[in-house]
């Protein structure tokens, strides 16, 4: 698409700086770490299943052509939550909880003033079991004070895993810099292969050496490749920004031009 650009999600000032140096100067983005944007904590994304808050992977600002659902948001929060049967019914505990109407436990009790962000979504994989949920954010919850992640609850399920070690060990963390990549497939639908694609679409032989493998638009950069996923050409691909997980170290897929922007395989 003419005029449309992709960009490399890079931690850290000095890796961005040198990861394209004669191209243009890295731009301040976000972050990957624990610490949540500025959204009421009320409306922090939590389990459909046990109600534990989920862990905040990384929040990014979005260029003006990549806020497609309005100018107004600006950018995008991405939690999850590891769970390896986020798709059956909540346990005994949790359903005998939520039907006491004036919990005197200090978690449910943060339960049930809970509600859903205005511009959030939230997505079981049904493979394996884990949510991931995507919050549109405005200038303001950007911007303003970092929240701390609320509560959790003590009693954990047998399958759900908090796991910090792991997550310091295999994710990425600190401040995140967009730089401009120059990608031939700027502005096109993703495809896993030229021939897969009707606009155009360039297979980029040394994509894993050039690119970043989160990234805004562009080729997609998931070696087990698209799946059954579709996607706008206005999309975010993430690996393991801020101990994120998806699968077998796959990508996850955020389409920012749709309804549902959490497109799994």
């Amino acid at each position: 698409m003419q005029g449309a650009r992709a960009y490399d999600v890079v931690v850290g000032a000095d890796r961005a700086h040198a990861h394209r140096p004669d191209g243009p100067a890295p731009v301040p983005a976000g972050w990957a770490g624990p610490e949540g944007p500025a959204i009421d904590p009320a409306t922090w994304p939590r389990s459909p299943r046990t109600r534990q808050p989920m862990i905040h992977c990384a929040t990014l600002e979005l260029p003006p052509e990549y806020r497609r659902r309005s100018p107004d948001l600006v950018a995008v929060s991405v939690f999850e939550w590891v769970d390896e049967t986020g798709f059956l019914p909540a346990p005994a505990f949790v359903t005998e909880a939520l039907a006491d109407p004036a919990p005197t436990d200090p978690f449910w009790q943060d339960v049930a003033g809970s509600r859903p962000h205005e511009h959030a979504h939230v997505l079981c994989d049904q493979d394996t079991g884990c949510f991931y949920a995507v919050v549109l954010l405005t200038r303001d919850e950007l911007t303003g004070p970092r929240s701390a992640r609320p509560r959790l609850n003590p009693v954990v399920d047998e399958t759900e895993h908090v796991d910090p070690p792991a997550r310091e060990r295999f994710g990425l963390f600190g401040d995140l810099f967009l730089v401009e990549r120059d990608d031939p497939n700027a502005g096109r639908v993703p495809v896993d292969w030229p021939e897969d694609g009707d606009d155009g679409y360039v297979k980029v032989d040394d994509c894993f050496e050039r690119f970043s493998f989160t990234h805004l638009g562009g080729t997609f950069m998931d070696p087990f490749g698209m799946g059954n996923r579709t996607a706008s050409p206005w999309y975010l691909e993430l690996h393991r920004l801020g101990g994120l997980w998806v699968g077998d170290d796959e990508n996850l897929l955020v389409d920012l031009a749709a309804d549902e922007p959490i497109v799994h395989r």
